[in-house]
């Protein structure tokens, strides 16, 4: 068999060409708007900044970059509504093309008090400093918040999640991904299939699942319920010596240990607690299926 060789100004020649094949553009446009409105977006590709500002405005910048034939199939709309504002990137759909070979990035700003809906299906999600209701989801990328106030409902299918600095209900659910929540203030309600759960400093009801990672859970006030379970990983939760509380602590395959004095129901097992604490309260239910559980006094 003959060997075929391609010489290296041919080579050189191709690499030229697909870094020449390389572009960039910008989307840019403004809107005055009132607070309380909401903000849509709904993208085929790209990442998502969003910061509160104290301007009545909602500016949008895209930065886009790939191949000139990619850029042209995909295009920006924004426009006012009666509801708010509503930004659209759509990419030309053809028959046999299934990826896209393009970076996109839009920074968004909104007044400090504004709803958004949110929908990319590939790219990261950051928010700051905004007071509203957020909904959304992304196909492939981190979820970021921080100083953000209101209910937050968002998913992502394969990213990290991380919270900081909040004040009100959390639900958030990752298919791919560690968690970690620091200084909330409201019910957290969290999920992954396949990562480790912190939450730390919160206030609030706390739920935690996670099918493959340990979970711990540090609580400084008063007790709302804990209610937290793996499959795979150790569970450690901190309260503070004064929680009332009633205990549900089981393992398959592990030891359930509490630091805090505590009145036992039913049988004493090395593997299940059941019980109260000061008098009882609040259920604390964790569960494992292949790890420790650990309750643990606060200093």
């Amino acid at each position: 068999m003959k060997k075929i060789l391609i010489p290296l100004m041919v080579l050189a020649v191709l690499a030229v060409s697909a870094y020449a094949g390389e572009a960039d553009r910008t989307f840019d446009k403004k809107f005055k708007v009132l607070s309380g409105e909401t903000f849509y977006l709904t993208t085929d590709v790209g990442s998502v900044s969003i910061e509160g500002t104290e301007s009545n405005e909602v500016s949008i910048y895209a930065e886009m970059r790939g191949s000139q034939r990619t850029l042209d199939d995909f295009t920006i709309t924004a426009e006012q509504t009666s509801r708010g504002v509503e930004v659209i990137g759509k990419m030309k759909r053809s028959w046999f093309r299934t990826s896209w070979n393009m970076d996109v990035h839009y920074t968004i700003k909104v007044p400090n008090e504004y709803n958004m809906y949110l929908s990319t299906a590939g790219g990261d999600i950051e928010i700051q400093s905004v007071k509203g209701k957020i909904k959304g989801e992304t196909s492939g990328g981190n979820l970021s918040l921080n100083q953000v106030e209101g209910q937050v409902d968002l998913g992502t299918s394969g990213g990290n999640i991380r919270v900081e600095k909040t004040n009100g209900d959390i639900r958030m659910m990752t298919s791919g991904g560690n968690i970690m929540i620091a200084d909330a203030k409201g019910k957290v309600d969290v999920s992954t299939s396949g990562g480790r759960i912190k939450i730390l400093d919160v206030e609030g009801e706390v739920r935690a699942e996670t099918s493959g990672g340990d979970i711990d859970v540090r609580v400084r006030k008063s007790n709302d319920g804990i209610f937290v379970k793996t499959s795979g990983g150790d569970i450690d939760i901190s309260v503070p010596k004064s929680t009332a509380a009633t205990l549900d602590l089981s393992t398959s395959g592990g030891e359930v240990e509490c630091d805090l004095p505590m009145t036992i129901s039913g049988k004493i097992s090395e593997m299940r607690i059941k019980g109260s604490i000061n008098g009882g309260g609040n259920a604390i239910y964790a569960h494992t299926s292949g790890g420790n559980v650990h309750v643990r006094a606060l200093e």
